[in-house]
């Protein structure tokens, strides 16, 4: 009878990886994605707002007829949207994703349209500025997205 070996392990097939760096944000990133956020809350906010203040015609004012209530409801359900979309690109941008970047950016356009269109030009202002200084911040560091 032979003597148990103890068991022993061929360390010489593993590959030894060096661990990725931790990536984070620079802190202007950080503080405009986060007024970005807060644009878009407010955004929706005031979305409801201004279906509330259409839904009940006896409140319109003198001259404000269906038509001008039909179309500021759907400005406000379209600008909700695209800001609800805006909020998954902002969280897209966070987590370091390319088509985190396309969707802000997109929807982004697409709000300030809608903003412009709104009447909104301090929103609209915003809007684009916003998306543009993240932008320039972004493409410094475009390698460290996926």
């Amino acid at each position: 009878m032979t003597p148990m070996q103890p068991f022993q392990f061929d360390q010489s097939g593993l590959v030894q990886s060096t661990p990725k760096p931790v990536r984070e944000l620079p802190a202007r990133v950080k503080t405009v994605l986060m007024l970005k956020t807060l644009g878009c809350l407010l955004a929706i906010g005031g979305s409801l707002f201004m279906m509330m203040a259409v839904s009940d015609p006896q409140h319109w004012p003198e001259g404000f007829g269906k038509e001008w209530a039909h179309r500021v409801a759907t400005l406000s359900m379209v600008a909700t949207g695209l800001s609800l979309v805006e909020l998954l690109g902002v969280a897209g941008v966070w987590s370091f994703k390319r088509w985190g970047v396309y969707v802000l950016a997109g929807f982004s356009m697409l709000n300030f349209v809608v903003s412009m269109q709104a009447h909104a030009t301090f929103s609209a202002g915003m809007t684009i500025l916003s998306t543009i200084i993240v932008g320039f911040v972004i493409a410094s560091r475009w390698e460290d997205f996926e």
